[in-house]
């Protein structure tokens, strides 16, 4: 069972508006991408969050690419805490790329084949042809991806930008590039509340670091817990990205000031990273999200 401290009262504006940024349609190459015959119909594996957003900016650049969708793999059409659907969708309509959703049984005895019929049908009803992801490494007790082996039960291809990169390079690249990212959820032992809506920033980054290099106590080995991963593929945090060099519009979000408590009274497998409480982005009861010239 899990406790849950209720969201303040009060809500607050995130961000500030931004004139709509010029931008060229995702599925056209760029002056320096030469067209190749038959690029392949891409759809890029969807969370919102810096990662995803990160191989999307691969996939983009690759003349290989066509990239046209983001697809969302969800149980029995369950929200997200630490990544809104509302702000998935505001993301999309920035993006001017199609939001679609992969909705796996919740009561599946095989993850894995529902998983393969979903990846199935998105390569039946949209010819896609390629999924990419923003995975970097195994999670939990895998031997391989995950979604690579998904990929390959339906017969279409995986692509893995993001793959075995150095995380400090990741949020480098990322900063680098413009990239605005939130945290959106964070875990104890690591963080708290206060992290819950803080930007990525080279300020932040230097913070995790120190984090990182700090040593873990016995009371944290015993319960399973392991030095922060940078890029949190633990599951120590996630981020939402709120504008970047593809978006043409910066995504805002209403929330409430007070970030959501959730007390772990029970082992839950999810947990991979053993955390005692985590923090979520808690949005506004109507799940507003705004977006300048976003309909």
């Amino acid at each position: 069972s899990q406790k849950s401290e209720p969201c303040g009262r009060h809500t607050m504006t995130t961000f500030s508006e931004s004139k709509p940024k010029p931008s060229q349609p995702l599925s056209q190459p760029t002056p320096t991408q030469p067209q190749r015959p038959n690029p392949s119909i891409t759809a890029i594996s969807w969370t919102g969050g810096k990662d995803c957003n990160l191989s999307l900016l691969h996939a983009h650049r690759d003349p290989s690419l066509d990239v046209r969708y983001l697809v969302v793999f969800r149980v029995n059409e369950k929200s997200f805490l630490a990544h809104p659907i509302p702000f998935m969708e505001a993301q999309a309509k920035s993006l001017g790329l199609e939001l679609l959703f992969v909705d796996i049984p919740q009561d599946t005895n095989d993850y894995m084949q529902a998983y393969i019929d979903g990846i199935v049908n998105l390569k039946v009803g949209y010819g896609i042809e390629v999924i990419t992801t923003g995975d970097m490494d195994l999670v939990g007790t895998m031997e391989r991806n995950w979604m690579e082996r998904c990929c390959e039960g339906a017969s279409i291809r995986v692509h893995l930008p993001l793959w075995k990169k150095n995380r400090e390079d990741v949020l480098e690249e990322l900063l680098d590039e413009g990239f605005r990212i939130m945290f959106s959820c964070v875990k104890s032992p690591f963080f708290d509340a206060s992290w819950i809506g803080r930007m990525l920033d080279r300020n932040t980054l230097e913070e995790m670091k120190a984090i990182a290099d700090r040593k873990l106590t016995e009371d944290e080995k015993e319960s399973g817990v392991k030095e922060l991963d940078l890029c949190g593929e633990r599951g120590e945090y996630h981020t939402m990205c709120v504008d970047g060099p593809l978006y043409r519009w910066e995504v805002m979000l209403e929330r409430e000031e007070r970030a959501k408590e959730i007390v772990m009274e029970s082992k839950w497998e999810g947990n991979i990273h053993n955390a005692k409480k985590i923090w979520t982005i808690c949005l506004k009861e109507s799940g507003e999200t705004k977006e300048e010239n976003g309909g």
